[in-house]
């Protein structure tokens, strides 16, 4: 299979635009049908889901600086305003504004946070990240490690000004299915009633482990590797840390 991402258009738009956005339409029209199903004030909760856009925004502008720090430092390149610039969005960055976001806003409107609403947040994410995931192959972003296997495909990507063509491994697409698994598990134990106000934390913690695998599957370099470790993988570890804490307190708590 040959794929030339270098110039692909969607309707005239860049597959990434044009992914997300439909991303955004899947994601939201869910959460506004399982808000409806599990009786949740729809004008309040959807103006809350909106609103966290902007956090979505901010964190992963915010996180592609901190990559592209990261970047320098990992190639021992001098740290200038072209280092924070020359960067872009960053998963991560917005997932985390997304859920700070919602909190606060939450907390703020509502005097307190309902975390049953958090497990229909944590729902959407994957399934929104799928198409996402999806728009980065047909856009050639976040590409894969060079490979002759027999799921490779010749992969041509712009690199700055560099078109490139190698063989690769569609990190991508494997990424996008396993998001559509995690969405799917999320979605039976939504509706077994299992893990009740606790299925951000499972989500969270799942998503880490297997994309500190996934990166070691990565081929650009553009997020910055350092001594082998990706950004992405610093991020990864660090959620991990910071679940298994939330649920060691929970357990303690009981």
């Amino acid at each position: 299979m040959i794929y030339d991402a270098s110039t692909a258009r969607i309707f005239d738009m860049p597959p990434y635009f044009f992914f997300y956005m439909v991303g955004i339409v899947f994601a939201s029209s869910l959460f506004i049908l399982l808000c409806l199903k599990y009786n949740y004030d729809i004008k309040r909760y959807t103006k809350i889901f909106f609103l966290s856009g902007i956090g979505l925004l901010i964190g992963a502008k915010l996180f592609g600086f901190l990559t592209g720090l990261y970047n320098a430092l990992a190639n021992n390149e001098a740290v200038t305003l072209n280092t924070f610039l020359n960067t872009g969005i960053v998963f991560y960055g917005g997932l985390i504004g997304l859920i700070l976001s919602f909190l606060v806003i939450s907390k703020i409107w509502n005097k307190k946070i309902d975390y049953g609403v958090l497990d229909i947040l944590a729902v959407c994410i994957p399934l929104f990240h799928f198409w996402g995931r999806l728009g980065c192959f047909f856009s050639g972003c976040c590409f894969g490690i060079e490979s002759h296997s027999v799921l490779s495909i010749l992969y041509i990507v712009r690199v700055g000004e560099e078109v490139i063509t190698a063989s690769r491994f569609p990190v991508q697409l494997l990424e996008a299915v396993l998001n559509l698994g995690i969405f799917a598990v999320l979605m039976w134990l939504l509706f077994k009633r299992k893990f009740k106000e606790r299925l951000l934390v499972v989500y969270l913690f799942t998503y880490a482990t297997m994309r500190i695998v996934l990166e070691f599957f990565r081929g650009d370099l553009m997020r910055g590797v350092w001594n082998g470790v990706s950004f992405s993988q610093v991020v990864s570890a660090a959620i991990i840390v910071g679940c298994v804490v939330i649920v060691i307190k929970k357990m303690k708590e009981r």
